[in-house]
């Protein structure tokens, strides 16, 4: 995975708005979902979704703010 952002597909991309489709008739919507971006994969500041489109990550969660996705230090 290249470490910059880049955007393959308008997102949410046809893989991604399947896997929402999916999600919506199989789980309860008992949490909010602010936007549909599904990850596959993360690494430093970067992630990438299913469709290929790479973002910075700029939601990363507490405590792991600092060392980004699969820092070899921590993993």
């Amino acid at each position: 995975m290249r470490d910059y952002p880049q955007i393959v597909v308008p997102p949410p991309g046809p893989k991604a708005q399947e896997v929402v489709r999916r999600d919506e008739e199989w789980t309860q919507g008992c949490y909010i979902k602010e936007y549909p971006l599904v990850v596959a994969r993360g690494r430093g500041p970067v992630v990438e979704d299913v469709d290929g489109n790479r973002f910075l990550d700029f939601m990363a969660g507490i405590a792991v703010c600092s060392t980004g996705h699969s820092h070899p230090a921590v993993v």
